[in-house]
């Protein structure tokens, strides 16, 4: 999985990359010539002081006019640094954002604006029309960020880069767009470190029951929230209806847990997403969740009544992940497996160590669909 790093944890890590970068409290860094931001040996972009450090704290930094550099590493502006694109505006400035060859957080090229609490805030200042940030190029964690930190957990937001746009700690958790784009965009701007999106969803899930779709989610970070749109499509994603709208809270530092029941989906392979809205219209986007509400085919649980063990055979081409469990008679889990393209297979549970009774194998399929089916254990 792709990592995030907490901010405190991240900041440390940022000092052991790049050992010659250390942190380092104020100073003024101008590029004056354009070039790779971190350059290990040779001219670089940067005079009289060099290349700012990776961990820049009250820091200006400034790219001049006529100069374009292409963002190559990590950097964290704190404790009231500033980034200007741009100086007099008679030529171009360009931060040009790349794409990372790594796949981790610590492989990444990004500029972080952590909201430290700082006066003035961290900030990035496009001078003039002729100042441009291009994120074309960027990659899953590269880009320009806000972040804050809630509790023990450290919230990231893109807004100059591609999809995926909000991050929890290691997890991806918003999949709009970039707050100021994922193209080339141009000034006069000035983004700061307490710009964040409006909502900041989790852990959304959708799951079948007796027909039905029961739909839940959580918002780890709310501000100015208005509602959210549930979301159904039943052609792969080519056409998405509003199926219900579910009030948001509005105002939230705190975890709050929604959910929506979906009574008549139909049958075959259904999508489902939620679109989170403020009161301005800006949106956040869940996850897609795929569900199939038709019934599992040639499914079968075999001896009933079982001994010594019970015996679940798949569905041939059942290609995906399928979870098994047996619950026993108060509903509590007993043993589960998980097991990813079994189908055509047959999978045992040993069973001679639970009181004889009435017992439940229920089978679920990555997609959704489900079967339970009763089975009896017995001594005889």
């Amino acid at each position: 999985m792709n990592k995030l790093y907490p901010l405190a944890t991240l900041l440390a890590t940022l000092l052991l990359i790049h050992g010659a970068a250390q942190a380092q409290t104020g100073g003024t860094y101008t590029a004056v010539r354009s070039g790779f931001w971190h350059t290990p040996s040779g001219v670089n972009p940067w005079d009289p002081n060099g290349e700012p450090p990776s961990n820049c704290i009250n820091c200006r930094i400034v790219i001049n006019s006529g100069v374009t550099v292409k963002l190559n590493t990590h950097v964290v502006l704190s404790g009231g640094s500033t980034l200007v694109i741009g100086s007099d505006g008679s030529n171009a400035a360009v931060l040009q954002l790349q794409l990372s060859t790594g796949l981790q957080w610590n492989d990444s090229y990004n500029i972080i604006l952590p909201n430290d609490g700082s006066n003035p805030t961290n900030s990035l200042n496009l001078h003039d029309n002729l100042a441009f940030v291009n994120a074309s190029s960027s990659g899953r964690h590269d880009g320009v960020l806000t972040s804050f930190t809630s509790g023990t957990t450290s919230m990231y937001f893109k807004k100059f880069g591609n999809s995926p746009d909000g991050f929890s700690d290691t997890t991806a958790v918003s999949f709009s767009p970039a707050a100021y784009g994922n193209g080339t965009v141009a000034g006069p701007a000035t983004l700061t470190a307490t710009g964040t999106l409006p909502i900041v969803l989790t852990d959304f899930d959708a799951v079948v029951n007796n027909g039905a779709v029961n739909l839940t989610w959580t918002t780890q970070f709310e501000q100015n929230s208005d509602h959210f749109d549930v979301e159904r499509s039943s052609n792969g994603g080519a056409k998405w209806d509003v199926i219900g709208k579910v009030a948001a809270r509005g105002y939230s530092a705190l975890p709050v847990n929604y959910s929506f029941t979906d009574a008549n989906p139909g049958g075959g392979t259904l999508q489902y997403r939620v679109h989170g809205y403020d009161v301005d219209g800006r949106p956040t986007l869940s996850p897609i969740k795929v569900i199939r509400t038709t019934p599992l085919a040639s499914v079968t649980i075999f001896p009933n009544p079982a001994k010594d063990y019970v015996n679940v055979s798949l569905p041939v081409g059942e290609a995906g992940l399928v979870s098994i469990r047996l619950f026993g008679q108060s509903g509590q889990l007993l043993a589960e497996k998980r097991v990813q393209g079994a189908g055509g297979t047959i999978q045992s549970f040993p069973v001679s160590s639970y009181a004889p009774g009435n017992y439940l194998v229920q089978v679920v399929t990555a997609d959704g669909a489900k079967q339970v089916s009763k089975i009896v254990i017995s001594r005889q």
